[in-house]
């Protein structure tokens, strides 16, 4: 049951927005500016590149960790980590095909991977003139999950990337909604968004949080909505789903929606999966978005609505190439060890120590991508040196196929990766530290999550930092703060640091108290017993219930370093744990409203 304020529920809303700006409680963004919009209209790529589909970034493994904790090994992949960076391995000539490999090698320098002898990028890039390329006209699908679990940041968040996406869109541009919660509807018809753009927005703005979670049918309502507006539409439709991914209704594996997007994809139709809140599923959501036409990006906050819709919009809903196959074959002596860039999944074994690797798609790209593969002796040499190779000398074949996207052409090229000369570039430097995080952080996370052993991470972590303070690579900084941040964790659990740091003071909150002062509340009183669980249930158990009111009433909270959130009374307060004490407190237009509690004593 939700908490009783002494002020009307919208006048307190209204105050509590005012001085507490708290995701679920933020107004809606207005729409873009007249003068942002045809910027936008405008934007011709001037930079080409070319990258893999599946995971592009890690924002949700970041979000965890820099708000709630050491996030799960599971919710982290080499692919999204490296869609971040741009790891262009640049060719001594122009790419002459649609798609195109260049390759590089160095020694390897992986401290968990000593076996490892040399590195190789195998990078991807087009013929396409980046200073005249631009994305054919754009029918979307946005299917949103309106369920309970979306309401405040997560839905908010949705709005505005589909008012962002609407602001960007030019005339000609098609766009329709699909909701979904327990049941599906179109919500928006197939619309052109630059001349109807006032009907998109109020669509947008009209969409509320309510029901379970049927995902199923949301996306097989999209599917329709899409392939009956494709068949008169002369561009790109694709399918964009918004989601928490937390399906509870209808089928909720992950094969389910694979069937439905490689048939769909086999069709034309491809689908994007924007993944919001905390809670979102980040397994399950890499697993869809591996399958062809397929990819994935998560947007935490209200910034990286812009940073991941301004920048990528036009090249997330590019494809360039389908089913490409590498082959890849090393050189006798030598071994392939480890293969970075695509789940396990997609890797295969053949003869004479091959590996091929199928990239179900690639996608036009703001930052370059490739696959980058390890080589160690091969086990016959276990007892013997390594074979000596001469700089330039033939390490590993490549050959490679595809079809084109567009088209539906075959293409084909061999390419040969030569023995390191010189000194590596700074794509193929920055990829193997992007490695070597990948690598200490899954351990690290593993380490205290599987083995409870917050000791062995904060060693894997205390190594990587200094390893990224050393190297000397620009555009680095996101990753020494994620670092700096779960090194900060693993040394207060290890025992470390004596302090709990800024990010843990959610912590302090976990626990049994009994209220000693309520100010600006009806139904809390001093006496009353509060409880916050470390699954993020709050409870309240009255000393002396009132007529009309509960014993014991119960409701999720969502808490960071300084505010909690309880979704259904619609409250935001700022906290903060003293010892024994808790402090909650929030100003509104009439006056404050502020508990204090004390820790109760646990037997």
């Amino acid at each position: 049951m939700p908490l009783s304020r002494r002020l009307p529920l919208p006048r307190l809303l209204l105050s509590l927005a005012l001085v507490l700006p708290a995701p679920a409680l933020l107004a809606q963004d207005q729409p873009p500016q007249e003068e942002e919009q045809e910027g936008l209209d405008n934007v011709i790529v001037t930079g080409m590149r070319v990258r893999q589909g599946g995971a592009q970034d890690i924002r949700h493994f970041r979000k965890v960790a820099l708000e709630s904790g050491i996030p799960q090994p599971d919710s982290l992949t080499v692919e999204g980590l490296m869609g971040e960076h741009d790891l262009t391995i640049a060719t001594a000539t122009p790419c002459a095909q649609l798609f195109c490999l260049a390759t590089e090698a160095m020694p390897a320098a992986l401290p968990g991977r000593p076996d490892d002898r040399l590195f190789v990028g195998l990078g991807f890039g087009s013929n396409i003139d980046a200073d005249t390329w631009r994305r054919a006209p754009l029918n979307l699908v946005a299917v949103v999950d309106k369920s309970g679990s979306m309401d405040g940041q997560p839905l908010d968040l949705v709005r505005k990337s589909l008012r962002q996406i609407a602001g960007q869109m030019r005339t000609g541009d098609r766009i329709a909604i699909v909701l979904y919660g327990d049941e599906s509807h179109v919500w928006l018809k197939p619309t052109d968004a630059g001349r109807d753009r006032a009907a998109v927005l109020a669509a947008i703005d009209g969409i509320k949080s309510e029901g379970s979670t049927n995902m199923e049918e949301g996306l097989k309502i999209g599917y329709e909505t899409a392939f009956a507006d494709a068949a008169r539409f002369e561009g790109n439709t694709r399918v964009m789903l918004f989601t928490d991914e937390q399906p509870n209704v209808g089928s909720t594996d992950a094969g389910s929606f694979m069937g439905m997007a490689l048939d769909a994809s086999r069709r034309g139709i491809g689908l994007t999966t924007i993944g919001v809140g905390l809670q979102f599923d980040a397994e399950l959501a890499t697993t869809i978005s591996s399958v062809r036409g397929g990819n994935l990006f998560f947007i935490g906050n209200a910034d990286e609505v812009k940073s991941v819709f301004v920048r990528q919009l036009d090249t997330m809903v590019s494809e360039l190439a389908h089913d490409v196959v590498l082959t890849m074959v090393p050189t006798a002596g030598y071994s392939i060890t480890g293969v970075f860039g695509v789940p396990d999944g997609l890797m295969q074994e053949g003869k004479d120590g091959a590996i091929a690797i199928t990239v179900p798609t690639a996608f036009l790209s703001t930052n370059g991508g490739g696959i980058f593969v390890s080589l160690g002796k091969e086990s016959a040499r276990d007892h013997l040196p390594a074979i000596a190779l001469a700089a330039g000398e033939p390490l590993m074949r490549v050959d490679l196929s595809y079809v084109g996207a567009a088209d539906g052409k075959a293409g084909r090229d061999s390419v040969t990766v030569a023995a390191p000369a010189g000194t590596p570039s700074t794509a193929l430097r920055s990829a193997q530290l992007l490695v070597d995080e990948y690598l200490s952080m899954q351990g690290a996370a593993a380490a205290y999550h599987s083995n409870n052993d917050p000791k062995a991470a904060y060693a894997l972590l205390a190594g990587l930092d200094k390893r990224l303070a050393a190297s000397g690579l620009s555009g680095l900084e996101g990753e020494r703060t994620l670092v700096g941040k779960l090194l900060e964790q693993t040394a207060f659990y290890a025992g470390y640091a004596g302090e709990r740091p800024k990010s843990l003071s959610h912590l302090g909150v976990i626990g049994d108290w009994r209220i000693i002062s309520a100010v600006g509340f009806e139904d809390l009183r001093r006496g009353d017993q509060v409880s916050f669980s470390d699954d993020e249930e709050f409870t309240v158990v009255r000393a002396n219930p009132r007529r009309g009111e509960e014993a014991e009433d119960y409701e999720s909270y969502e808490i960071n370093e300084r505010k909690i959130h309880l979704p259904e009374s619609k409250l935001v307060m700022s906290y903060r744990a003293d010892r024994d004490r808790l402090y909650l407190n929030g100003d509104d237009a009439q006056g404050r409203l502020r508990l204090v509690m004390a820790r109760l004593e646990t037997e």
